[in-house]
């Protein structure tokens, strides 16, 4: 998109709302067009049009009421019932309802929808057997309508992290679209919302433009009017437009990092924070050399984890010994020892006691990535610690498209790099859905202790007794197998003008009904 593209699209918007007095221009990296939040991941676009049962006070570290404003929990952790708001419509009038958080789940396990977090919902009765195609029952599946404003969800087991899980999953969306307008009902002129903003323009592949939805319950609450996002997808390019005043807030890349922090004007508009980002390397396990534990231990000590946040990243991110953020519950603090410390002494101990001392006899590795600036440079620091401690040959390997995971998941490379953002905050989250045996990608370590350790820790309903399985759980993979090298915990790095208000909490998506505009 050109720079000047924003500044001549933003005219006919701001003449069209009759010069909205609160209104916030973004950048978006995502496609505008997906905006089921049933049927794809969510972003940011459609976490503000619906609604979940429940939120997520980050800085309290507690669930909070949304569609739901009460809830109950049966004394054995499998039964929870929902209170749904009353007096709440959507914006076309029709009462928000049971029946519509109902929809939301049956549709997102149904294996038409093909929804890629269909197995977060597995947990409750009948959902892996629908998504699954073992049956077409829909009548199967533990979510049931009590009354119009009760629902409740069957579970097949308790699971401590259940609840938190809902405030990024099982949006209500209004049925009734759906069956009129198909797989048109999200287009501005179809779609009926209940959450903060509605979408009222989509421009192609360069914006979209969310408007106020006077419908939502706390409409009285939401500061912002108007938000304009355009499509960018380089953050370069973003930068220069929040540089010539286009945008009010962007993410700084590492290139300009410190440019950023050295200029007068634009270091007073400097924000940085923790981000629940755990950036990390995979080891596949299936070939040589990394099926010998000790060679993968060898690795991970070669690796200077501190001198690629201070020297290459440089943006506040936080060496991690282990996998779980911190502010997630089940997050090991550094003080409890775990993980594999950069020791390149006792790396290459740890080389010879496997076999291959002085990298004698170690085959070329691959080590892939995809392709970005920052994960290219990352990867040439480690090749060179590699390459340095180890003597190993390590061959770089960039890799475009969205099959990168796929492929590398089933073993096409010996190394490669992942990075996971949490969609609850909670280690269930991590080890539950990444690393297990029963749902980890095929080339990575298996161990039968993690898995019983991950299951237990899942269902357990002590906060202390959580931790004690988690740190347990966490010291196996990371550090007795070294199936997995934490890196980094990542850190969000923002130009914001002085008039933008935003709660930068720890949620995956941008909540712009919580956000403040002054005049």
């Amino acid at each position: 998109m050109r720079i000047l593209s924003i500044s001549m699209m933003l005219i006919p918007l701001l003449l069209g709302t009759g010069m909205a007095q609160k209104t916030l221009n973004v950048s978006l990296s995502q496609d505008p067009y997906i905006i089921d939040p049933t049927a794809n991941w969510l972003y940011d676009v459609p976490a503000n049009m619906f609604v979940t049962l429940v939120g997520y006070d980050f800085e309290t570290s507690t669930v909070s009421p949304a569609g739901a404003d009460s809830w109950s929990v049966s004394d054995d952790g499998t039964t929870y019932t929902f209170h749904i708001r009353e007096g709440w419509n959507w914006s076309d009038g029709k009462p928000v309802t049971a029946e519509d958080y109902a929809f939301a789940f049956e549709r997102i396990v149904d294996p038409a929808t093909a929804a890629p977090m269909a197995y977060r919902l597995y947990i409750i009765e009948g959902a892996q057997a629908l998504n699954q195609g073992e049956t077409t029952d829909m009548s199967t599946l533990g979510v049931k309508v009590i009354d119009s404003q009760t629902l409740e969800i069957k579970l097949v087991s308790p699971a401590s992290w259940f609840l938190s899980s809902l405030g990024s999953i099982g949006h209500a969306i209004p049925k009734w679209t759906l069956e009129t307008h198909g797989d048109d009902w999200t287009l501005p002129e179809n779609v009926v919302v209940n959450g903060p903003y509605t979408l009222t323009q989509i421009e192609a592949e360069d914006l979209a433009v969310l408007e106020k939805n006077p419908s939502y319950f706390a409409a009285d609450s939401v500061d912002i009017d108007t938000i304009n996002l355009y499509v960018v997808k380089e953050e370069s390019t973003a930068l220069a437009l929040f540089e010539d005043g286009d945008l009010d807030i962007v993410s700084v890349p590492a290139t300009d990092l410190d440019r950023v922090k050295n200029d007068p004007m634009l270091s007073a508009e400097f924000y940085n924070g923790p981000k629940n980002i755990i950036y990390y390397y995979d080891f596949n396990v299936l070939q040589p050399p990394f099926d010998n534990v000790k060679v993968r231990q060898a690795f991970v000590a070669a690796v200077d984890k501190q001198s690629i946040v201070d020297f290459i990243t440089k943006g506040g991110e936080v060496v991690a010994p282990t996998l779980t953020p911190p502010g997630s519950v089940g997050h090991v603090p550094a003080s409890a020892g775990i993980g594999i410390p950069f020791d390149p002494e006792h790396a290459k101990a740890l080389l010879a006691e496997a076999g291959y001392p002085g990298g004698e006899g170690l085959p070329p590795i691959t080590l892939a990535f995809n392709s970005s600036e920052t994960h290219s440079r990352i990867a040439q620091a480690v090749q060179q610690m590699w390459q340095q401690t180890l003597g190993a040959s390590v061959e770089l390997q960039p890799v475009e498209g969205r099959a990168y995971s796929q492929i590398a998941a089933e073993g096409a490379f010996n190394v490669w790099r992942m990075g996971w953002g949490m969609d609850y905050p909670d280690a269930n989250n991590i080890h539950g859905e990444l690393f297990t045996s029963e749902v980890g990608a095929p080339a990575i370590v298996r161990n039968a202790q993690y898995d019983s350790l991950v299951a237990e820790a899942a269902v357990e309903q002590d906060p202390a007794r959580r931790l004690e399985m988690y740190t347990e759980a966490e010291k196996i993979l990371v550090q007795d197998e070294a199936g997995v090298m934490p890196i980094y915990w990542s850190a969000e790095n923002l130009l914001i003008k002085p008039y933008l208000k935003p709660v930068l909490s720890g949620s995956f998506n941008r909540e712009f009904w919580k956000w403040t505009l002054e005049n």
